[in-house]
């Protein structure tokens, strides 16, 4: 039996079951890259505790950022002294105060670059 038929009951796929072997298209990509950059950046907002001076309601309410986080981490980072930025990068790799895991391995792996880096993404 072919490796592409293994699990399958008469070659056919169970609805919604991925096909893993394939390469995501580049908007896939893109998307997946943009949503991992979304959370890096939410993670380094927490972290730096922007939301007390957030304009979004909803973060002051929560105690964290759920609005948009990269113009709040614009806006604060120029505040941050380079200790605590380093200290940050630290507690972000860990996944906040939360201790949150990353949701995908390119997150992971963003958890892991340079702030300038990941700052400079097209958002």
């Amino acid at each position: 039996m072919p490796m592409s038929q293994q699990g399958t009951r008469n070659g056919r796929r169970k609805p919604g079951e991925k096909d893993f072997t394939k390469r995501r298209t580049v908007d896939e990509g893109l998307a997946l890259s943009d949503a991992a950059h979304a959370a890096v950046w939410r993670l380094y907002c927490e972290v730096f505790e922007f939301w007390p001076s957030c304009r979004v309601k909803k973060c002051r309410r929560h105690r964290r950022c759920l609005g948009a986080p990269a113009p709040c981490l614009m806006r604060g980072l120029s505040s941050v002294p380079e200790t605590e930025r380093r200290a940050a990068a630290a507690a972000v790799i860990a996944g906040g105060q939360r201790r949150m895991a990353p949701a995908t391995h390119m997150e992971w792996r963003l958890r892991r670059e340079p702030l300038p880096l990941v700052m400079a993404w097209r958002k």
